[in-house]
């Protein structure tokens, strides 16, 4: 397993990777400066030659985590042969007015200021995330709401640890795709996410009074679906005989094809609501806006019409790669506030 931590400067990558015992830490500036001891006096071109001689020496070696920069200000430093050098991406994400702050303590990185630090940081975030959905690998987004300051990194070292023991969105949408073909007797799949999709309530809201900020940053990452199921423990949650839900009239009363739920809410209950309903449901602490995503990817390279319904972002992605995507409105008519900045072309709202 090789890893990548990526982050803006000063983010706090050697903060987290400081704690890490478990993986052989590596530094990405000392790695370069060693190879290439006049990196620092080098233009771009020859950087990038640096760069891309260190990923290919990293690509022999394996058990690792190393820190990264996707861009400097306007410029990409992210290259081919470092994309391939990680099997999975993280990334740090940062109050940008922390990292004003950090940044403007640092006679180092004060150059940075001159740039919109919450924009440099949506590009890499997206940039990086896209690359992963290209090439099959797996990213998350480490995020610390409400405040979004790194002091506690507890919760980042326990999930690196359930990524080094197998945990990957990549493989559940891979095993989900293969019960799906095997179960499937249509050319045409339907996936339909769960709360606020196909019914009209929040479930687990609805069935034991959960609350959370862990999506207030808005990236729905399998991150944030492992640290939701840390979050339900907490909780006693009694499932009733029948669940009172509403399905959801802006769905059609039959989908076309084989229909599946692929649900990020409670297992539990989503297992007694898809009884309920005479569904097939796919959920879980894996079950992210990635894990949606990479499952209507690869029931489409195995030739299936992919048609996807969902009302967030932790549906976009299976929406924009499914043949037909449709998002769900709210009874106002309004879409969800987690697309406001997102483009929905080729997608259709109902």
């Amino acid at each position: 397993m090789r890893i990548g931590l990526y982050g803006m400067p000063t983010a706090g990558k050697t903060f987290i990777m400081d704690q890490i015992d478990f993986l052989d830490v590596l530094v990405g500036s000392r790695l370069l400066r060693e190879y290439a001891p006049d990196f620092d006096q080098r233009d771009e071109q020859g950087r990038e030659l640096a760069r891309k001689g260190v990923a290919n020496l990293c690509l022999l070696r394996d058990g690792f985590i190393m820190d990264g920069h996707y861009a400097f200000g306007n410029e990409t430093a992210f290259t081919d042969e470092e994309g391939e050098m990680y099997d999975c991406y993280l990334y740090l994400y940062i109050n940008p007015a922390y990292i004003e702050k950090r940044m403007a303590e640092s006679t180092k990185n004060q150059k940075y200021l001159k740039y919109d630090i919450a924009d440099w940081q949506c590009r890499e975030i997206e940039g990086l995330r896209t690359y992963c959905h290209l090439k099959n690998k797996d990213f998350y987004v480490l995020d610390c709401p409400p405040l979004n300051e790194y002091v506690d990194a507890e919760d980042a070292l326990l999930f690196l640890k359930e990524i080094v023991n197998g945990y990957s969105n990549v493989e559940y949408a891979r095993q989900i795709a293969d019960s799906i073909l095997r179960m499937s007797k249509s050319n045409t799949i339907t996936l339909v996410d769960g709360d606020k999709t196909l019914i009209e309530e929040d479930s687990s809201s609805f069935v034991f009074e959960y609350k959370t900020r862990l999506f207030d940053g808005n990236f729905y990452s399998g991150f944030q679906s492992w640290k939701q199921y840390n979050e339900f423990e907490k909780y006693e949650i009694n499932i009733p005989e029948h669940i009172d839900i509403h399905m959801n009239p802006k769905l059609p009363s039959e989908f076309e094809g084989n229909s599946y739920i692929l649900s990020s809410g409670h297992t539990m209950v989503w297992n007694k609501l898809a009884e309920q309903i005479s569904m097939s449901v796919f959920t879980g602490n894996r079950m992210s806006a990635e894990t949606k995503y990479f499952v209507a990817k690869i029931l489409k390279e195995h030739g299936k019409y992919v048609i996807a319904y969902g009302d967030s972002m932790s549906d976009f992605f299976m929406l924009k790669e499914a043949n037909e995507g449709y998002l769900v409105s709210k009874n106002t008519g309004q879409i969800s506030r987690s697309l406001k900045d997102r483009y929905l072309g080729g997608i259709r709202i109902v």
